[in-house]
């Protein structure tokens, strides 16, 4: 029997940049505390915790929940790169989906010295400098993989391939982040907000380092009308995916960037909710990159990548009626801090779908799509949906 999943209760603490003042358990409790007051729950009540970071170590979650008190309660610390905070969402969802539990908390935080912009988990072997330029021509796919190590390369390579899409990437780079950055000055969560003028040190298309906190609260239906909650948003699909040989047969750098695997994962997480990208009133993607978001755009089924100049345009803000892309200014905007920028692309929808967004909301949002990519190996999709 398929059972139904609510989203009950989101927050997100304001994403800041690398090197601010803040501990991740401090942050992790922080947008707890906040959650359950959304929910209008007490933490005794929850079944499971999931908590998630890229880079703080496993006992920050056990850190976080002792200032709520020690109940007992399983607790599942994950570390799994830029996709922890979803994997804690995915995973908290499946728990409640089983009928393991009734109501389950996901958090994800992360808070990172200055220095640490450039750290990876990608767990492969470390290639030495001199070789890595090599990696960029090779015809062998053990090395291309191997680039997901050096970050920075792939994403140069990643711009090089969309130029050759595009015929000249310049000025749509400059048009699409002009729209996240402006899209960030209207939602106060964002770290180009507070800090309108802090880009991080990599290069100019992709999106800053950031600490943050987000959590979310799913539970269902039962227990919601037990506990007299809101039930007003479903998690209709969530559908996690790795690369096959036949995505990566290309040999394009995109294609290890996660293209042919978001394909594929989000033609699964459609045929689950019974839905098509026409459906789909707004999006939160995993805009690493300008190229990300604009290849995730045509990834996703929005358009082809013949198409991706023009549609870009706008979509942002939704113009039009027509979908909205990132309306809280995506990674490129809000900041990526990996621990909790799945739980955060959840919490921004659910508050789209409430009518809850502020300045940035996307006018009778119905049913959104949420899409999160480590380096291209692994890649997730999920849809969630208003239910009256």
């Amino acid at each position: 029997m398929v059972r139904k999943v609510l989203v009950t209760g989101v927050a997100m603490m304001p994403f800041t940049a690398n090197g601010s003042p803040a501990e991740p358990a401090a942050l992790a409790a922080g947008a707890v505390q906040l959650c359950l007051a959304d929910a209008c729950i007490d933490f005794e009540l929850i079944d499971q915790i999931f908590t998630a970071n890229a880079h703080a170590g496993a006992a920050v979650g056990e850190h976080a929940m002792r200032s709520f008190g020690l109940t007992g309660t399983p607790l599942v610390s994950i570390s799994d790169g830029e996709m922890s905070g979803y994997t804690a969402f995915h995973l908290a969802r499946q728990c409640v989906l089983s009928g393991e539990a009734e109501c389950v908390l996901a958090v994800g935080c992360e808070a990172l010295s200055s220095d640490s912009a450039g750290r990876t988990s990608c767990g492969l072997d470390a290639v030495p400098e001199t070789d890595r330029e090599s990696l960029l021509v090779s015809q062998d796919l053990r090395d291309l993989l191997m680039l997901r190590q050096f970050p920075e390369k792939l994403f140069a390579a990643q711009m090089s391939a969309l130029q050759a899409l595009l015929g000249g990437a310049a000025a749509v780079s400059e048009r699409v982040l002009a729209q996240a950055h402006r899209q960030a000055r209207l939602n106060p969560h964002a770290l180009l907000n507070a800090d309108q003028d802090y880009l991080g040190e990599g290069a100019p298309y992709l999106c800053p380092p950031a600490n943050g906190a987000a959590a979310v609260l799913l539970c269902s239906p039962e227990f919601a009308r037990r506990y007299g909650l809101r039930a007003d948003v479903a998690s209709l699909a969530s559908v996690r995916g790795s690369d096959t040989e036949g995505d990566l047969q290309s040999l394009s750098v995109l294609d290890v960037l996660g293209r042919a695997a978001t394909r594929r994962v989000a033609c699964q997480a459609y045929e689950h909710a019974g839905l098509g990208p026409e459906d789909i009133d707004v999006v939160e993607l995993h805009d690493h990159s300008v190229a990300d978001y604009l290849i995730g755009c045509a990834a996703l089924g929005f358009c082809s990548e013949a198409q991706m100049d023009s549609f870009s345009r706008g979509r942002h803000a939704g113009e039009d009626g027509q979908v909205a892309i990132c309306p809280s200014g995506g990674l490129l905007g809000r900041g990526h801090a990996p621990g909790a920028s799945g739980l955060a692309q959840v919490t921004e929808l659910v508050w789209q779908l409430r009518g809850d967004a502020g300045a940035h909301q996307v006018k009778d949002a119905h049913t959104a799509l949420h899409h999160s990519s480590a380096l291209g190996r692994a890649v997730s999709v999920g849809i969630l949906q208003r239910m009256f």
